[in-house]
């Protein structure tokens, strides 16, 4: 077995579920999995929230060490289950390390799907507004001030700025975006469900839900780590949407 593929291959793979919003100890699990592959005598993985270190040692042979930060997080479960196929698929027998490197090299390279991220928010802002019983028009405008936001969004990752600065101007756009269109259309909207609808997809719902996950699997540093995140983003959110009405205080 080409040991040195295979760590390549593990540590694309990390980064990858890392970077896509798995939780810590799935991370550590998927990968360790991998790496007993080789058979060698030291197999290690330890993984937080911001990176992890991956190694190979064996008697026979020089030890092999990776460090990886991760910088950039978003939610993808969608290439988190994908990378999870693929090592089933190698821990089974049924793809080989040059199989299963070429496949998490191309998960790796494949550009994120801006049209579908685009209609995501969309759809994710209109079915909220609409699920806590805001009328059709009021949905129409969630609708737009998701398509708005979203846009925000994937610019400032375009530009990389502090995620920070990106979930705060993703909800300031929101709220520019309802509270100009709420007062330009003739509608007796629902303002305040239009933005609690419209925010949903900035919400660090997941985010959450990991952190528990880690906590439980007493990864205590990951899971708290995690918690801080979500708070973190929670406040952003708040900040934007709070400096948009701020603005425009006089039409609300």
């Amino acid at each position: 077995m080409d040991y040195k593929l295979l760590l390549d291959s593990v540590v694309m793979a990390g980064e990858i579920m890392l970077e896509s919003g798995a939780e810590t100890w799935r991370v550590e699990d998927t990968m360790l999995r991998m790496l007993k592959m080789s058979k060698l005598k030291t197999a290690e993985v330890f993984a937080m929230t911001t990176g992890f270190t991956v190694t190979l040692d064996d008697p026979s042979m020089d030890s092999m060490t990776v460090v990886r930060r991760i910088e950039n997080r978003s939610m993808n479960l969608e290439r988190v289950d994908r990378i999870n196929q693929i090592s089933r698929n190698f821990c089974c027998g049924a793809m080989t390390v040059e199989e299963m490197f070429r496949e998490v090299k191309k998960i790796y390279r494949e550009p994120g799907d801006t049209r579908a991220h685009l209609l995501g928010y969309m759809i994710l802002t209109t079915g909220f507004t609409l699920m806590f019983g805001a009328a059709v028009p009021d949905a129409v405008v969630a609708a737009a001030a998701g398509l708005i936001s979203g846009l925000g969004v994937w610019g400032c990752r375009k530009i990389h700025l502090h995620v920070f600065l990106v979930n705060a101007i993703g909800a300031f756009l929101i709220g520019v975006t309802a509270i100009l269109c709420t007062r330009m259309w003739p509608w007796n909207f629902d303002l305040h469900s239009i933005i609690i609808g419209s925010i949903m997809p900035l919400v660090p719902g997941v985010a959450i839900t990991n952190a528990i996950y880690d906590t439980l699997h007493g990864d205590y540093i990951s899971g708290s780590a995690r918690m801080l995140e979500a708070f973190v983003t929670a406040a952003a959110i708040g900040i934007g949407v709070g400096i948009s009405m701020a603005l425009f205080r006089g039409a609300l």
